[in-house]
């Protein structure tokens, strides 16, 4: 469910905040061979690692030739209460952004204006995204900027670097609550094997012909 509400967030912010470069929704902490070695980096939480090339892994892992790189982390969910045929929950995520302030304004040189800014354009009214209703957002606080959000990837010192001026990182701890119906829950559909599914054929009458080979053995 909290990819519904993050899938949203990410739309609007492409269409409103000027200095998007690489976006995604939520991202997993993946381990990942990357020439001869494996890393943990974060890769969308769609994405089947097997299938990428090192390009492809490196999406979201910072480095100086990206503008900004944004993703979410989901924090969990949780039940608040069940009620008549409503059910009402609480999705936690953090949103990263790490951005280079050469690329975006070179006269910047702290990380407020960049909060501000996705401050500015997070809707806090996100209504219905169906089944989810009534999604409401609130910003909970930001991290302190100790480098502790990438602390579960294996980057590099020369990747670390990229925290430090002219670079920058916003993690905003958010949270959404939204309800349910109960009614309103799409069953799941197991595929079935073709077989399964075709109608058995539906035998032949056998009345006519029976009486037909029981007067040809009257006759014999």
């Amino acid at each position: 469910m909290v990819n519904l509400i993050v899938n949203e967030l990410v739309t609007r912010l492409t269409a409103d905040v000027s200095f998007v470069d690489k976006i995604t929704g939520i991202v997993k902490a993946a381990k990942v061979s990357i020439g001869d070695q494996v890393k943990t980096l974060p890769v969308a939480v769609n994405l089947n690692v097997t299938d990428c090339n090192d390009s492809e892994l490196l999406d979201f892992v910072p480095d100086n030739s990206k503008k900004s790189v944004i993703y979410f982390e989901d924090r969990g969910t949780s039940l608040v209460k069940m009620e008549n045929q409503s059910l009402y929950y609480t999705a936690n995520f953090t949103l990263v952004c790490w951005f280079n302030f050469n690329q975006i304004d070179h006269t910047l040189t702290n990380t407020s204006k960049i909060a501000g800014l996705l401050l500015k354009y997070l809707p806090i009214v996100l209504g219905n995204i169906t089944p989810l209703i009534g999604v409401v957002l609130s910003v909970n606080g930001q991290q302190p900027n100790d480098g502790g959000v990438f602390s579960k990837y294996s980057y590099l010192e020369e990747q670390s670097q990229y925290i430090l001026y002219p670079f920058g990182y916003v993690a905003l701890d958010l949270s959404a609550d939204f309800s349910v119906r109960k009614d309103c829950i799409p069953e799941i559909v197991e595929d079935v094997d073709e077989c399964d599914t075709r109608p058995l054929p539906v035998p032949t009458p056998l009345t006519a012909d029976m009486t037909e080979i029981t007067a040809d053995m009257t006759q014999l």
